[in-house]
């Protein structure tokens, strides 16, 4: 693994402060804030790199926008259909619905949950 940089160390200390499942964009947003010194090209790159090295997950999550995890502990997650707010939920243990997949001559990498629907605050708009 390459060291962590200045900057990589500031986008990583950012994802693990927040529990919004930020894009790249609000990264560079909220970094920007703090210091104008950074390209939105070196936050991206940091968060591939971050990506890559599995400190921070990639939500595969069928938006417009790739959206970042840093919370690394097995869990599901609920996403509103409406305002696009994605919720973490406790993990939800599926393995024993999971066929044996070696019949398929397919091996499991990963094993994600996401749960769509409209959170409280759009069902009281």
């Amino acid at each position: 693994m390459k060291t962590l940089t200045k900057h990589r160390k500031l986008v990583l200390e950012n994802l693990k402060s927040r529990y919004d499942h930020p894009t790249a964009k609000m990264v560079f947003d909220s970094i920007q804030e703090k210091t104008d010194k950074i390209s939105f090209a070196t936050i991206y790159n940091s968060l591939e790199y971050l990506v890559q090295e599995g400190l921070v997950r990639k939500l595969d999550i069928e938006s417009g926008s790739c959206r970042y995890d840093a919370m690394l502990e097995p869990h599901s997650h609920f996403i509103c259909k409406s305002c696009g707010k994605i919720i973490d939920l406790p993990s939800i243990d599926i393995t024993n619905c999971v066929p044996n997949l070696e019949n398929f001559h397919f091996t499991k990498e990963d094993v994600s949950i996401t749960i769509r629907g409209i959170c409280n605050e759009c069902q009281n708009k």
